[in-house]
Order: structure tokens, then sequence, then C-alpha cells
């Protein structure tokens, strides 16, 4: 194809950028994109991968690599870069989470890694709880010796792992401890690297056996340089101690130019072990250039100086943001609603979004319920009254075995599935045969210019999908009949197919984890429903309101948020000062584009330790209602 000389190129898909963001997309160095909500970090990644592809700066066969941390992220950015740039371009974009590329390495490499570290192959995943590392810091203090047993104690079971595991630097060779971190470290080791049985691995061990990799293995480290020139993070204030460290190992020294996305404001994984000076580190051990973006695509004028207030009690110099998107409500943009009861809140809140759905011709998806955690617990209580309205909620932060609703449904296995259950249930599904079409040639290795193969294999395809629609019109939904044809669909496409195709699936068991995923929700979704359309309908969350913990909600936007459960019982672990609490208040408030409402219900528990965020709202200008 023809290239873009650099002065030449123009963004894609796009009216424009704004200045700061054509800065740092043209920099030739490392940078440090510092952007607020709604500042378009996606958008800004993508520009950047088809600018650097398109104008021949990242040449054949070097790739683009780009890591995020929540899976719906790395695939809509991978979206977003098929779509501004031609087929064989796109394809040297490289999208995956840390996680998976970290696990990747280790997985391909697992032989290299230094014996003493070794896991098994096959190894398990582990997701150990709080009450369990408890348990073993009690276990490993009773078993220190005297001088250590202090400092043991003092070790919370919240960041244990992710902190004091994280942070520490895997030797070539075990040895013996010289402090107490060492000696529990040590310990926690051997709890997952156990002789003679299975080993079950954090992706917190994962992502210290990658560093460890690469440091004993030079000529690993260089293919992976050579491979990926240009390196993007996103949400880059989150990256935590482990992965800070990979990357140092990884392409620290070298050519590779790391483009790092994110705001310290929206740091809310400091519990999960983010650095809180990741940005500082980039600058330092990558001479990465600054560049503050300053627009707000998102919230309209009235949100965004809300926002303002908010963003200067995590950083008195926040600079304002300039807001571009139209104010589209009445009344007051933002409100906190107090109630007495339970059911009194449910009530309100169910009939008041089923009446602004119809007044402003709204959607259920356009309105998305945030909680701070336990979202299973809300949807107990608000979904009977909901469902009086008519209206059904979805909890997105639901777990399926070993992941999420919300990551199951932006994974590319499960988007294809359904675009061929789809075509099983109509006859007219443009967008479901586009996808299905185009990824059955590419599992088939296909190509368009083999135009005599593509057609065997579209016609193929047809047959299949013919007969597929002929049985399911005559089988009602059950759990049984979705099992027979879910086992139907998958053997078509070829699970080894799909293993030598994608990345992220050709190694450890993601694959395994997603297909025992879309299988407990695809059942669940056939069971009561009236037909194969309605249940597919259940299963994507059609005219359902989604509900999310504020962490899954990152990267995210709804016309109107309502936060559920603002009282002390909810942010139970909430400080006066941290800022980390104050953080995750921001990234709730900064989801919505035109409305955020925030519920209070005294039933549920008081307001002394969260009175600052309240506080907040009040220096904003935003009213407290009675319901």
């Amino acid at each position: 194809m023809r290239l873009v000389r650099p002065e030449d190129w123009r963004a894609r898909g796009i009216d424009d950028l704004e200045p700061a963001a054509w800065n740092a997309l043209r920099h030739g160095g490392s940078a440090c994109v510092v952007a607020g909500p709604g500042a378009g970090k996606t958008e800004f990644l993508a520009q950047r991968a088809v600018y650097l592809l398109e104008t021949a700066i990242c040449r054949a066969p070097h790739r683009v690599l780009a890591i995020s941390f929540k899976t719906d992220a790395a695939s809509n950015l991978a979206k977003r870069v098929r779509q501004r740039c031609p087929p064989e371009l796109a394809e040297r974009f490289v999208s995956l989470t840390f996680d998976s590329f970290t696990k990747s390495l280790v997985d391909r490499f697992l032989n290299a890694i230094a014996t003493d570290w070794r896991p098994t192959r096959p190894y398990d995943i582990a997701f150990p709880k709080t009450w369990q590392v408890e348990e073993f810091l009690t276990l490993s203090r009773l078993k220190a010796p005297q001088h250590w047993q202090a400092d043991i104690a003092a070790f919370s079971a919240t960041d244990f792992e992710s902190r004091v595991v994280g942070s520490y630097r895997l030797p070539m060779v075990l040895q013996q401890p010289q402090n107490a971190a060492e000696f529990a470290i040590a310990r926690w080791w051997a709890t997952q690297l156990r002789p003679g049985h299975p080993s079950s691995l954090t992706f917190v061990s994962i992502n210290r056996l990658a560093e460890l990799l690469l440091r004993a293995n030079p000529h690993i480290r260089r293919a992976l340089v050579a491979t990926y020139p240009f390196v993007f993070v996103d949400e880059f204030q989150d990256t935590t101690y482990a992965q800070y460290d990979f990357l140092l190992s990884a392409f620290f020294g070298g050519q590779t130019i790391i483009t790092g996305v994110g705001d310290d404001k929206q740091r809310i994984m400091v519990f999960a072990g983010a650095r809180r000076d990741a940005f500082q580190r980039l600058q330092a051990d990558f001479g990465a250039e600054r560049f503050p973006l300053l627009f707000n695509f998102r919230s309209s004028p009235d949100l965004v100086a809300i926002q303002h207030v908010v963003a200067r009690a995590l950083d008195p110099d926040a600079a304002p943001t300039v807001a571009q998107a139209a104010r589209q409500v009445d009344g007051d943009v933002a409100q906190v609603w107090c109630s007495q009861t339970k059911a009194a809140e449910a009530a309100y809140l169910a009939q008041w979004l089923a009446n602004d759905m119809s007044t402003r011709g709204r959607s259920p998806r356009d309105y998305a319920l945030l909680v701070k955690q336990k979202s299973d617990d809300y949807e107990r209580e608000l979904a009977g009254a909901f469902a009086t309205r008519g209206l059904r909620i979805r909890n997105e932060s639901h777990a399926l075995g070993k992941t999420s609703l919300q990551d199951l449904l932006c994974d590319d296995v499960c988007r294809l599935a359904i675009a061929m259950f789809r075509l099983g249930s109509t006859r007219r599904a443009p967008a479901a045969w586009q996808l299905a079409s185009s990824s059955v040639l590419t599992l088939r290795a296909t190509t368009c210019d083999d135009e005599t193969t593509a057609a065997k294999v579209e016609a193929d395809l047809t047959v299949f999908l013919t007969t597929l629609r002929t049985d399911m019109a005559a089988t009602a939904p059950s759990r049984n009949s979705a099992a027979d044809f879910a086992k139907r669909i998958f053997e078509y496409l070829d699970l080894a197919a799909i293993g030598r195709t994608y990345t992220e699936y050709g190694v450890g068991d993601h694959l395994a984890i997603i297909l025992e995923a879309f299988c407990l929700h695809f059942f669940a979704s056939a069971d009561g429903a009236a037909d194969w359309t309605a249940c597919l309908d259940a299963f994507e969350g059609v005219n359902q309101i989604p509900m999310m913990t504020v962490h899954k909600s990152k990267g995210l936007e709804y016309d109107t948020i309502v936060f559920v459960g603002l009282d002390d019982r909810a942010w139970w672990a909430h400080v006066p000062g941290d800022p980390e609490g104050v953080a995750a208040f921001f990234v709730a408030l900064s989801r919505a584009k035109q409305r955020a409402i925030f519920a209070f219900c005294q039933q549920r528990g008081g307001r002394n330790n969260v009175a600052e965020l309240y506080e907040l709202l009040t220096d904003a200008g935003v009213p407290e209602i009675a319901i």
C-alpha cells in the first residue's frame, strides 16, 4: 500500500486532535501522556498506532505493542485500530492485557525459567482470598525466627502480595532469607511451587516470573525488543511494582519507545499494588517527556466544573479542563438523593429511571448503576422494585468462573460465537454475518485474494448456518439445547484453529476460562427464554441497565450514572484524607456525560467517614434532595 509522509498524515476516523495530543503523537521519544476523564486516551493511542504504521515509522516486520489492564480496553483499542488502518498494517498492531502478555511469555518459555522458580506445566491460576492471606501470614509469623515476627505481624493481608511479593526481584538461585520480608516471600512462593504437585500461580507471580525470564535470558529479551520498537501502556497510573519492573527489564536501555497514558487523579488500584510514582519513574528511567491533555470530550460543561472541584482535592495544581460536549438536560446535572429505607430508595430510583427513559427517549444502556463493592448484594436489593417498572439490572461485575461477565462480553471468541447464534436465529443480521464470515476466513487461513478458496469457505459457512437455523427454529431454548448448539458451533469454529490464529488463546488456559464462562452465562440465558432471540438478548444485556463496581467502570461512559451506596458501610475501608478513596469517587463522577446522581440511604449506613466526599459535592454546588 502507499505510505504517508509524517508531515502529511492526518487523523483517521475523527475530525481532529487537540494541539497537545498532536505534539504527543508526533513525539519521537518516550512520553507520559497525562489525560484526564473524557480526554480520549484510547482514541489517542489508536491514532498514534495508525500514524506509526501508515508513515512506516514502525517498519515491517516490526510491531506496535499495546498493553492494557482490562480485556475490554485491549479489545476496544484493537478494534479502533482495525477500523482506521488498512488490514495489512493493522495486523502488526498487538493489543493485550498486562497479565495475558506476561503469561504468554511464561507459558512459551517455561523451560527457560531458572530451575528453582520453574512452575509445572500445566499450572493452575490462583486467586487467594483475604482470609487465606491472613492465615498464611499468621503461620509465617509463628514459623519465623523471633526477631522477625514483629515485622511479619505488621504486613497487611490486603496488599502483602501486591506490594511485598510484587516488589521483590527473584534471584537467579534460591537464597536463604536475610530479613522478615524475604522469609515471608520465600514461604509464599513455596505454597505456589510445591514439589510433586501442580503449581498454582497468581498473576503477580506470573509477572515476576516473566521479569526473571527476561533478566536470565538476554536472547529472549533481545527478540522482544527487536519485535516491538514501540510500546503503549494504557492507564499507566495503575502499573504495579511487578509490572513496572517487567517493563524495565524488558525495554530499559534499548531502542524501544514507551508511551504511557493515564491520569494520577484516577489511581484507584493502589490496593492492588499500583505504584504511586509510575509516571515519575517513566520520566526518569526512559527519559519520557510529559504531555498534558486538557480537552474533555465526554462530559457537559456543568459536570466538568464539578469534576474540577474533586480534581483539585487530589491535585491542588490541577489545570481546568475544557469541555467539548454540550449540555442536553434541564435542571441540576448532579444531585444527592437521601432516603430513609432501602425499599424507598429502590422504588424511587426505579420509577425515576423509567420516567426519564420515557421522557428523554433513552435506552436502559444509557444509564449505569455504580457501587463501591459487592454488586451482587445491591442487585438483589434493587431487582424487585426495578422489575415492577419493567426494568432489568445487568450485573456486569458478576463472576463467571475465573472471569467476569464484563470481560466475557468483550472477548473475541465470545463475540464470534454470539454472531453465529444470531445468524442461527434469524436470516437478517448483516453485522453478525460480517464478523462471522471474516473470522471464519481467518480461522481457515484464507485471504480475500484467494477468491476460489474464500468462496468455498463462505459456501461451507452458509451450509452450516442454514442447518443450524433450521434446527434452532425447531428447538426451544433450554440448558440442554443450549449446550448442544454451543458444542456444534465451537466444533465448527475449531478450537485448535482459534488457538493457532489468536495470540491470546495460543498458550495457557485463557481459552478454557472463556469457554467455561460462556457456557455458564449462555445456559443461564437460555433457561426460561421465550425464544432464541430472547436468549441472545439476555446474554448480551439488550435493554438492561448495567450495574458494576467503580473499578469495573474505568474507561466507560454513560449518559447518566447513579452511584448507589455512598455511605460508611460500603466505604468501610475509606480513611478521611485517603487519596485513593477520593480518586475512586472522581472516577465514578467522571463516567457521566450528562448527569450524575449519588444515592444515600440511612438504612445502609452513616456518612461520617465519607463526609469529605459530601463536602466536595457541596463545594461544587450539588444539592441534596430528600426522597
